[in-house]
């Protein structure tokens, strides 16, 4: 359990500003010791080595827990959804929409709503049977001695909790906080389950890829300014790898990307945007994902993936980085002759086009199974 003096100096606004940069960059750095140990204590960031400005530096890096709670439209519903990590603040809502529920007027209420939370169900069916009476009414029945003496860490956090409900939910009552989670379900999420793993900042390292994709986040454009920082990010660097396979200077180089569609060997293999999520997975250990607070003006729809492969494709046409050629998008040549200037970038061109050749094969057994299907 986190210390409830500790806990104290968790500024929200401050959190919620390291949550739009963590969601976004898959890192921070210069955070507060409170907000830190926060985040990697409900296990959505890890003390890690990020490759930027050239050099290797600890900061806190985003971990595929975080990027599991999904984007979200607010700085408000992404800290609903991290909060609701922590586990005594969790056991905390849990118990006030258990009462909210043993509030509502007939069963016919009660089954609708409980349709709205089904991803909570198995954690609100086994309390709601036994959820716990209001906190002023259990505070009554006890002796004053008997509170003086055992409840005053839990007494101050419960009352921390009841701000936290009117800060984050606007939720001043267990009714209110379960009428905002019925509108929003997906501000409480479910917990994150399987391997916990961090952002691939360090993908060109690895010599096969991870039983356990990695996040590679597309919120941050500010490594397209580099062509090595470029090649070294897991997002940037996974779609340069494509390019180089779309390239045909080789025989191997058989990719083709057109109006968002990919081909192999020119056999449509279908969305760029699916195909690639899946060979970059297998292929190269990484998963695209949206920023955790998405821009303002994003198109979202709840539910539905999130378009991100031609406003890539523009952000490094824009850096010089890709162009269209005929309608196919390839690398550009000054891209290509910046990445062997010296033998930095030199490594981590050779570690690319491995990764670009493993794309393209895969990409081919891909089309074998798409034409004998």
């Amino acid at each position: 359990m986190l210390e409830l003096a500790f806990i104290r100096q968790l500024d929200l606004a401050t959190l919620g500003q390291s949550l739009r940069t963590l969601g976004a960059d898959g890192f921070i750095s210069g955070a507060a010791d409170a907000i830190r140990t926060f985040l990697v204590s409900i296990g959505v960031a890890e003390e890690g080595i990020v490759k930027e400005r050239e050099e290797f530096t600890t900061w806190l890096v985003a971990t595929n827990h975080l990027f599991a709670l999904g984007p979200s439209r607010s700085l408000t519903s992404a800290i609903c959804r991290v909060a609701s990590l922590w586990s005594e603040y969790r056991e905390h809502l849990l118990d006030s929409l258990c009462t909210g529920l043993k509030q509502l007027p007939d069963d016919k209420a009660l089954a609708d709503t409980l349709d709205r939370l089904d991803h909570l169900s198995y954690e609100l069916l086994e309390r709601l049977q036994t959820a716990p009476l209001p906190r002023h009414y259990r505070m009554r029945k006890k002796g004053a001695a008997e509170i003086a003496s055992s409840c005053k860490q839990p007494d101050d956090l419960y009352k921390m909790f009841e701000k936290w409900d009117t800060d984050i939910w606007q939720a001043p009552d267990a009714v209110t906080l379960l009428a905002k989670v019925v509108e929003s379900p997906a501000d409480f999420p479910e917990r994150p389950s399987g391997p916990k793993v961090t952002v691939g900042f360090d993908w060109l390292s690895w010599e096969t890829p991870p039983a356990t994709p990695a996040p590679a986040p597309w919120g941050d454009c500010e490594p397209l300014r580099s062509p090595l920082a470029t090649a070294q990010h897991p997002f940037w660097g996974a779609l340069v790898a494509t390019l180089d396979a779309c390239t045909g200077d080789y025989a191997w180089q058989s990719l083709m990307l057109r109006g968002g569609i990919l081909r192999s060997c020119h056999s449509t293999l279908g969305s760029a945007e699916a195909v690639l999520h899946d060979l970059w997975s297998s292929e190269s250990g990484l998963y695209p994902v949206a920023p955790l607070v998405l821009p303002e003006g994003s198109s979202f729809v709840p539910g539905k993936p999130i378009p991100w492969l031609q406003q890539a494709l523009e952000h490094m046409a824009d850096a010089g980085i890709a162009t269209p050629v005929e309608g196919s998008w390839r690398l550009t040549d000054a891209f290509r002759t910046q990445l062997m200037q010296d033998d930095a970038h030199m490594l981590a061109f050779e570690a690319m086009r491995k990764r670009a050749y493993r794309l393209a094969h895969a990409a081919e057994r891909t089309e074998s199974h798409v034409q004998q299907a």
